[in-house]
């Protein structure tokens, strides 16, 4: 255990930020970046410092989950007050470097959201996962088999896209300012109007369904749920606000937890005993009422 480098990745793990086996560490003061244990192949969300000079510390994190330590080899009680100097000095500076490197990378991730967004068509309403989802294209576009849509801030800046497959599969632009951005169902958000946060998109369109007059925006997913609906409540600190829930356990949470933080009402779907096992959102009620009723009318 006196190796610094295998004291180092036990820290990371013991935070949450597992490397992959391959993934090797590199002592040199330089920010890196690693695939983690359960990135897809080409991904590389884990990032880490190490420095072997005195003191011998690092830092490390994942981007995707913003996750995020600091480590000592000795405890920061036993540095001597110059090592604790240094120490100070260096992570200011790290902290410099390490911020103008995020806005690169969401400016890049923004351009290249820009690029995919103005190459793309109008959906095509017939899309396999507008049909299963039972919704309309709205703001979607397309390119190919994905369906594109925009993933701005409360500002109306583009940050980023999200792709829809056809068989439900997703992804954010690598890289974008994902923290607080959403994507909205029709307009954006105004202080004289009910916004309603829900996770996905498909979920948000169902819910606007179900709520005309309402400005709804989905927050991408439900670790998301805080930032946008905090952000919100700070601009628009009258508005009447909702946290729509998906009802299972990840989602209940951290809704409760972000209405709680943005002074906000919260909802989430009830099914009844005879629904079928797996649905849990309201695009999922929404979904299976309409089959009900669909069903009904053969009888």
């Amino acid at each position: 255990m006196s190796d610094p480098i295998h004291q180092f990745r036990n820290a990371l793990a013991d935070a949450g930020v597992i490397l992959a086996p391959h993934s090797q560490i590199i002592a040199d003061g330089a920010l890196h970046r690693v695939p983690l244990a359960n990135d897809r192949p080409g991904q590389q969300t884990g990032w880490y410092r190490l420095h072997f000079d005195s003191p011998i510390a690092g830092a490390g994190g994942d981007w995707r989950q913003g996750l995020s330590i600091r480590w000592t080899m000795q405890r920061q009680s036993a540095l001597s007050a110059k090592d604790r100097e240094v120490l100070q000095q260096r992570i200011k500076r790290e902290q410099t470097e390490r911020q103008a490197e995020l806005e690169a990378q969401h400016k890049e991730a923004a351009k290249r959201a820009l690029w995919v967004w103005d190459q793309a068509e109008p959906a095509d309403p017939d899309h396999e996962y507008l049909r299963r989802k039972q919704i309309r294209p709205g703001i979607a576009r397309q390119r190919g088999d994905l369906l594109i849509l925009p993933i701005i801030g409360f500002d109306g800046d583009l940050r980023g896209i999200q792709t829809i497959a056809e068989d439900g599969s997703k992804r954010f632009t690598r890289g974008m300012a994902k923290m607080g951005a959403f994507i909205r169902v029709a307009a954006m958000p105004a202080p004289d109007r009910q916004m309603i946060v829900c996770e996905g998109w498909a979920t948000a369109s169902s819910v606007a369904e179900l709520s005309p007059g309402a400005c709804v925006i989905a927050a991408l997913d439900a670790g998301n749920l805080m930032h946008v609906g905090t952000e919100a409540r700070k601009r628009f600190p009258r508005i009447d606000l909702v946290i729509a829930a998906d009802a299972d356990p990840v989602g209940m949470e951290k809704a409760k937890a972000a209405a709680i933080a943005a002074s906000a009402k919260w909802v989430w779907p009830k099914f009844p005993k005879d629904a079928p096992a797996g649905l849990s959102d309201f695009n999922d009620w929404v979904c299976w009422r309409r089959n009900q009723r669909a069903e009904g009318s053969h009888v």
